[in-house]
C-alpha cells in the first residue's frame, strides 16, 4: 500500500498559519464602508474550465473598507446542472489588500464554498485560502494566485491579467480579461463513486463593456471563452480517464452592478 504523501497537509498548515497572520496583523476597517450588489445571467455557468450546468443567476454581494473585504457570491440554475454539477451555490469570502515594495500588493482571502443541494457524493462545503500578488505593467494587471482547498486537498496555481481600453467616442471601454491555470485535486468528492483524483489546465478569455446608467449604477454586457485542457480524473482502484465536466465553449454575460 503507497503512503500517503505529506505534502497536502504542510501546504494546509502553512495556508493557515499565512492566513491567521494576515488577518490578525493590523488589519484596518474604513469608518466609510461600500457596498455593491452585482447580479448578471450567464447562459453557461462554468468554473475554472469546468462546466457547472446551464444558464444561471450568479450575483455578488461585497462589501469593501480599509483594507478589508468580503462578500458572498450565489448561483442559482436556471436549467439542469447536470450530473457532475452541484447545482444551488453559496461561496463566502474573505480578503485582504496589504502593500508590499515595489509598488505591489498582496492579497490574502479565504473562500467557504457551500452547495446547499448538493446530491449524494458531492461535498457540501469546501474551504480554500488563497494568496495573490498584484501587480501593474504599461496598464495591465498581472495577478499570479494560488490556492489550497483543505478540504479537497487542492492545489491551484493561477495567472490572471486585465485591462481596459477606453472608447470615449461611445461613453464606455472594453474591459478585457484572461486567466490561465492548473490544477491538482487529491481527494475530488464531485459526484464520483470513489475518492478520486482529478488534474487538468483550464483559460478563460473575454471582454465585458460597461455602461453607465447612473452615477452609482452600471449595465455590464459581456462574453467569454472557456476552455478546459488536459482534464482527467482517475477513481480509487481504476485507470485514468477524461474528466466529462471539462468545458470548451463561450458564453455570454448579462448583469448590472450598483454601489451604495
Amino acid at each position: 500500500r503507497q503512503r500517503p504523501s505529506h505534502m497536502p497537509s504542510r501546504l494546509s498548515r502553512c495556508f493557515a498559519a499565512l492566513l491567521l497572520a494576515a488577518f490578525s496583523a493590523g488589519a484596518a476597517l474604513a469608518a466609510d464602508v461600500a457596498t455593491s450588489v452585482s447580479p448578471a445571467w450567464v447562459s453557461t455557468a462554468v468554473f475554472r474550465g469546468q462546466q457547472r450546468g446551464g444558464s444561471a443567476l450568479q450575483t455578488v454581494l461585497e462589501s469593501v473598507g480599509g483594507d478589508l473585504g468580503g462578500g458572498i457570491w450565489t448561483s442559482l440554475p436556471l436549467e439542469s446542472a447536470g450530473a457532475f454539477a452541484p447545482g444551488t451555490e453559496a461561496d463566502l469570502y474573505l480578503f485582504r489588500t496589504m502593500p508590499v515594495p515595489g509598488r505591489l500588493t498582496l492579497t490574502p482571502g479565504a473562500t467557504l464554498y457551500t452547495y446547499p443541494r448538493a446530491e449524494t457524493g458531492f461535498r457540501r462545503a469546501t474551504f480554500e485560502p488563497s494568496l495573490a500578488l498584484n501587480a501593474t505593467v504599461a496598464g495591465v494587471r498581472l495577478t499570479p494566485k494560488i490556492y489550497q482547498d483543505l478540504t479537497l486537498r487542492a492545489t491551484t496555481l493561477e495567472l490572471a491579467a486585465a485591462c481596459a481600453f477606453a472608447l470615449p467616442s461611445l461613453g464606455t471601454e472594453l474591459d478585457w480579461a484572461v486567466t490561465a491555470g492548473t490544477y491538482l485535486r487529491r481527494d475530488d468528492g464531485a459526484g464520483f463513486a470513489a475518492t478520486t483524483r482529478a488534474w487538468g489546465n483550464y483559460w478563460h478569455a473575454g471582454v465585458t463593456v460597461p455602461y453607465q446608467i447612473s452615477a452609482h449604477t452600471r449595465l455590464l454586457v459581456g462574453w467569454t471563452y472557456a476552455a478546459g485542457t488536459g482534464a482527467s480524473v482517475k477513481i480509487a482502484g481504476g485507470g485514468r480517464r477524461p474528466d466529462p465536466r471539462a468545458a470548451s465553449r463561450g458564453f455570454v454575460s448579462l448583469g448590472f452592478s450598483s454601489t451604495f
